[in-house]
């Protein structure tokens, strides 16, 4: 069975068609990245995947049952949701925000434990964030609060992983740092579905792509499979080229 089943998915904002009949499945250990110019919907479809946002139609299934269905501490369980933008309307420090992740992990007047305190700072450590613990969220750069965010991501230990630009902001040290975290999630048996405007993140770390063309259309399937220069010049409506080195491609766009 796979861990999320999307079944004739479409999503309108407002008078606009996002995304029209959308069918895939995600399985244990599979990592997609979901690629689209502005305004694609692609961080609609995040959102209805999170259980957030309402299809206009279809069927969302995790682990088998309907979505809408999943009791929400059971869904918290099971999805953790980096979202587009870092918005903390209260002060925190990094280690409370960090330790949000453990919430679905807790009874309603339980506090964090040892476990819980070990885990938030090893995921903080492994993103470059060791000593920040005491720090006070608003403090931080762009860069170090969407680090934070999905170092908390990480913190829930949920089965899959949605992940919405969490390399926007990152310099290119940090960002090589994320992907091998990413990587190491994925061969740990995790699923992640990760939103992008860089196609050559792909390579190193993802299995699957998703290309969400914006008026309905879109493209699904595995990496090599989707991932060409013809797809790409349709997808952002700019002729793409690629280059080969080290066995690996990398995607440019040509003058």
């Amino acid at each position: 069975m796979s861990l999320l089943q999307v079944k004739n998915l479409s999503l309108k904002q407002g008078e606009r068609l996002l995304i029209d009949d959308l069918s895939l499945q995600i399985g244990a250990g599979e990592a997609w990245i979901v690629l689209g110019e502005n305004g694609c919907g692609k961080s609609t479809l995040l959102s209805a995947l999170a259980g957030w946002f309402k299809p206009l139609h279809g069927q969302i299934l995790l682990n088998g049952q309907s979505l809408p269905e999943v009791a929400p501490a059971q869904r918290a369980k099971s999805v953790a949701w980096q979202t587009q933008h870092d918005e903390c309307p209260f002060p925190l420090t990094v280690l409370e925000k960090t330790l949000t992740g453990r919430h679905p992990h807790l009874s309603r007047w339980e506090w964090e434990g040892e476990h819980d305190l070990a885990l938030a700072l090893a995921q903080l450590a492994r993103l470059d964030l060791r000593g920040f613990d005491k720090r006070d969220l608003a403090s931080l750069s762009g860069g170090e609060r969407r680090r934070v965010a999905l170092a908390t991501a990480l913190t829930q230990q949920a089965p899959l992983l949605l992940l919405d630009e969490p390399l926007s902001q990152l310099d290119l040290r940090h960002q090589q740092q994320a992907l091998q975290v990413l990587r190491t999630e994925r061969a740990a048996g995790r699923s992640i579905v990760m939103v992008s405007h860089d196609p050559n993140h792909a390579a190193q770390f993802a299995t699957h792509a998703l290309l969400l063309f914006g008026n309905g259309e879109w493209q699904a399937g595995v990496l090599n499979e989707v991932l060409n220069t013809d797809c790409l010049s349709k997808l952002y409506h700019h002729p793409v080229s690629v280059i080969e080195q080290g066995g690996m491609c990398w995607f440019v766009p040509m003058h």
